[in-house]
């Protein structure tokens, strides 16, 4: 009994920490203050990036740059400094709260324009709303993965941090929260290596639900990590 209590256990484990029994080969906790230029590369308005308190440490904060159209991406991407094929990709972020603009963690394909490639990302919309999802390049042209049904209600992704992470095997993806797989693709044909981005960002079909008093919104990031 009480060695199959331990493998009970030890499965459980496994089951709420994908990253268990795997090797850490990229962090960054964002407590130095300025943005590590030997990790990431920054697209959009590089203004927009601060960093906040969190705790005894601090946080990456990804806002808005307020301006006569607000179309905009502001990205923090690994691209060109570190990829990797398959493995457990995470991030513990604090996600915007109104509607209009979207946040997201994301892993994306070196070469995304090169079929077979894929973005595979969880995007949040404000009103406590997220969406684990990804779009592929394939031969025939673009491609996107949905869950059938809802991932289920949040009351708190824009009032605390979250850990959103994407497990990526030679059989699939697998999205999680919290430790809970949410969404899963079962795709074996994407395996060149991927980047990783974190991204606030206003499209043409946001802006019309942006409503510019409730900025500031932002995006908080308090670590981010990945095991292979």
């Amino acid at each position: 009994m009480k060695s199959l209590a331990i493998l009970l256990l030890t499965t459980a484990a496994f089951a709420a920490d994908p990253g268990l029994g795997k090797k850490l080969v990229f962090s960054d906790d964002f407590d130095g203050g300025a943005i590590d230029a030997a990790k990431w590369n920054v697209i959009g308005a590089r203004e927009v990036f601060s960093f906040v308190k969190v705790g005894k440490g601090s946080a990456l904060r990804i806002g808005l740059k307020v301006k006569e159209n607000m179309i905009q991406t502001n990205t923090l991407t690994t691209r060109g400094k570190f990829s990797q094929q398959f493995g457990y990709f995470e991030a513990s972020m604090r996600m915007n709260a109104g509607d209009g603009h979207v946040g997201t963690f994301r892993i994306i394909t070196d070469d995304e324009k090169t079929p077979p490639s894929i973005t595979a990302s969880f995007h949040a919309t404000g009103k406590e709303r997220v969406s684990p999802w990804a779009r592929a390049v394939t031969e025939t042209g673009y491609q996107d993965f949905r869950p059938d049904k809802s991932v289920g209600k949040f009351t708190d992704l824009s009032k605390k941090f979250h850990t959103y992470g994407i497990l990526w095997t030679d059989k699939g993806f697998t999205w999680f929260i919290d430790g809970k797989a949410v969404h899963k693709l079962e795709r074996k044909e994407f395996v060149r290596p991927m980047s990783l981005a974190l991204t606030h960002r206003i499209e043409e079909q946001d802006r019309p639900r942006l409503v510019l008093k409730t900025l500031p919104d932002d995006v908080d990031v308090d670590w981010v990590k990945v095991y292979q």
